[in-house]
């Protein structure tokens, strides 16, 4: 992948019913270019499907952050758990002593006990270490 394909990904991450001459002429490459290389994507694995996202109920989900301090010797199985949690939207693993930062978006502020006593904290190897509502998103 070269910087020509990340435009074309972040082309399609923003609009994924983009069509290939509107790509072609945000990124200033040629409509055939655009066709070719989103092909190669999609034959090599790096476009996995075209989806869409869409919300039920227009009522805003609550968001928070989560630090969690890790065991390393756990890190495969902790990570694997984590992945499977739904209301889990990021993971972030962070450098030194800073170990791993979640985002969990959930329908009311009464899910997220629950959610850290019966879903992350037994998980082997979790130490809770600060969970921050977010209260406004400025960007």
């Amino acid at each position: 992948m070269d910087v020509i394909d990340l435009k074309i990904l972040e082309e399609l991450k923003d609009d994924g019913r983009k069509s290939y001459n509107e790509i072609s002429e945000n990124i200033g490459k040629t409509e055939a270019t655009v066709r070719r290389r989103v092909n190669r994507l999609i034959k090599n694995g790096v476009i996995k499907k075209f989806t869409i996202e869409y919300q039920v109920d227009s009522k805003p989900k609550t968001k928070a952050t989560v630090k969690i301090e890790p065991d390393f010797k756990e890190m495969k199985n902790i990570l694997k758990e984590l992945r499977n949690i739904n209301e889990i939207t990021d993971i972030w693993r962070l450098s030194g002593d800073c170990g791993l930062f979640i985002k969990v978006e959930i329908p009311t502020i009464e899910d997220f006990n629950p959610l850290i006593e019966d879903k992350i904290s037994p998980i082997k190897g979790v130490k809770i270490m600060e969970t921050c509502f977010i209260t406004d998103i400025i960007k």
